[in-house]
């Protein structure tokens, strides 16, 4: 098994994100001069063994880069989990083959974990908190007075809307010289079960989203179908996790 890549790529192509014009363009201007250091890539070494069945465990190694937010004071990060611990997703999963189902049983360990600041420079890190529920790893560096890392104000928020402008700020990939991006899009769909996520039409993985306000209203994370979900799939849906709930789970990452 591979570990998934991050699909940077589509911050290229990004179908769905629209032309922002008058306030909604000059609010994602100012977001961004003021937030685009908040936006940082986190690597990692990930050590990976997974088990299909009966058959012979398989390990590998791979080096994983994902997108965080910075959201505390102390240079406390938020990404996606799933991510950089691929384990988490597809553990207890039942995938079909040819002679029935296969349960799947994986773990790993994430380790080297490093902060990749705005100038290219790397800061020592660490996973502070895990939350699988809601696909979420909080990071904070070895020596926070070292990093100077810019925190996005989460505590100045709003609820998820239809059909109301957002702006996501976030970062190309090294290619691209992990320059700044800024987008904008809209609130295209909201879930309501088994608990609130917002769909829109932009890219967001480890991103933050504003309203056209430029008040706080989530991060994009990674949603799975249940596991023993009968189809056997795996494929992850990028949506909006509300404000809130980011707040309630960061309050765990001590």
């Amino acid at each position: 098994m591979k570990l998934a890549p991050i699909a940077l790529a589509a911050l290229l192509a990004a179908p769905f994100a629209s032309a922002a014009t008058g306030p909604l363009k000059d609010k994602a201007l100012a977001l961004q001069t003021a937030n685009k250091d908040s936006v940082v890539f986190i690597s990692a070494v990930v050590e990976l063994e997974v088990t299909a069945g009966d058959n012979p465990s398989r390990k590998e190694e791979k080096k994983v880069e994902i997108v965080g937010t910075v959201i505390g004071k102390d240079g406390l990060i938020v990404g996606p989990l799933s991510a950089i611990d691929v384990a988490s997703a597809v553990d207890g999963r039942t995938i079909n083959t040819p002679k029935g189902p296969v349960q799947i049983s994986a773990k790993s360990n994430t380790k080297e974990v490093k902060i990749i600041l705005a100038d290219g420079s790397e800061v020592p890190a660490k996973v502070a908190f895990k939350d699988t529920d809601l696909d979420l790893a909080f990071i904070r560096p070895e020596k926070p007075e070292e990093a100077k890392l810019t925190p996005v104000n989460i505590t100045d928020s709003a609820k998820l809307s239809l059909l109301d402008d957002v702006i996501v700020l976030g970062r190309m990939g090294k290619d691209f010289n992990r320059e700044p991006v800024a987008m904008t899009s809209e609130v295209i769909s909201i879930l309501t079960k088994p608990r609130t996520f917002g769909r829109i039409g932009a890219p967001s993985l480890g991103m933050p989203v504003f309203n056209g306000e430029g008040k706080f209203i989530g991060i994009g994370i990674n949603r799975f179908p249940p596991k023993g979900d009968e189809s056997g799939s795996s494929q992850a849906t990028n949506v909006i996790l509300p404000a809130a709930d980011l707040l309630e789970s960061a309050s765990q990452a001590k």
